[in-house]
């Protein structure tokens, strides 16, 4: 009987101990994950969709040299606020081509704040944003391959509400 009691007492121990290590483990987030409180969850109110004056000038820029001594060519990469308030319209250029794009930054519950950065190769920017904490988040990156440009999808992120 007594063998029995502390069989008993050991498999309860042990199955709060799971549980216990289960709740942990399940709280914890994963490194790239976004955390969702912003000044929206401090004020209470749901941040707005939609932007009334998107700005007509580039939030953010970021233009380069191309190397060529018969040509005064650049690499240049700009950001366009929306009327949708996470979509910038992205503007490209590289040497004689262009083109357009859109990105959507992930709602933090506040403004989004877009950040260009020079990339590692030649021709190539980081196009990130800025976290509540101000750290910069790597997102999408815009390169030339063969002459054209390509924008590059680096880290993907989501957000939750807790």
């Amino acid at each position: 009987m007594l063998k029995r009691l502390a069989l008993i007492c050991r498999v309860k121990t042990f199955l709060f101990s799971a549980a216990l290590l289960l709740l942990i483990s399940c709280g914890q987030q994963a490194g790239t994950d976004v955390k969702t409180s912003g000044a929206s969850e401090k004020k209470g109110a749901a941040i707005d969709l939609h932007r009334a004056n998107p700005k007509p000038a580039a939030v953010q820029q970021y233009e380069e040299k191309v190397d060529n001594d018969l040509n005064s060519w650049f690499f240049r990469v700009k950001l366009f606020e929306t009327d949708k308030r996470f979509t910038y319209r992205v503007s490209l250029s590289f040497e004689e081509v262009s083109g357009e794009d859109e990105i959507t930054f992930p709602n933090l519950g506040m403004d989004p704040q877009p950040v260009i950065k020079k990339g590692i190769a030649q021709n190539e920017c980081i196009i990130g944003f800025l976290d509540q904490e101000g750290a910069f988040r790597e997102y999408k990156k815009v390169h030339v391959v063969d002459g054209n440009l390509k924008i590059t999808t680096l880290k993907s992120y989501s957000t939750s509400v807790k």
